[in-house]
């Protein structure tokens, strides 16, 4: 994943959950029954959510292993000039 990849995924996925939240927002509750149209417009949304929640684990997860892959190499580096 490169650094112009993760920025526009993160981008994406934060414009997802704003509109996710405005979205959720206006829905009926639960308790209403719905038309056909608003229950696929329903699962959509959690669909869409889902998968930026998914997006953004995946992008912490990969940041996490950049850190620790600096760190390893700042040591090597630290060992070899010592």
């Amino acid at each position: 994943m490169t650094v112009r990849n993760a920025a526009a995924d993160v981008l994406a996925a934060v414009s997802v959950m704003t509109h996710a939240k405005e979205a959720c927002a206006r829905l009926n509750p639960l308790n209403v029954p719905m038309t056909m149209h608003q229950l696929q417009q329903r699962a959509e949304m959690i669909d869409r959510v889902i998968r930026a929640r998914s997006k953004l684990q995946q992008l912490r997860n990969r940041a996490e292993a950049l850190e620790d892959a600096l760190a390893r190499f700042k040591a090597r580096r630290e060992a070899k000039c010592a």
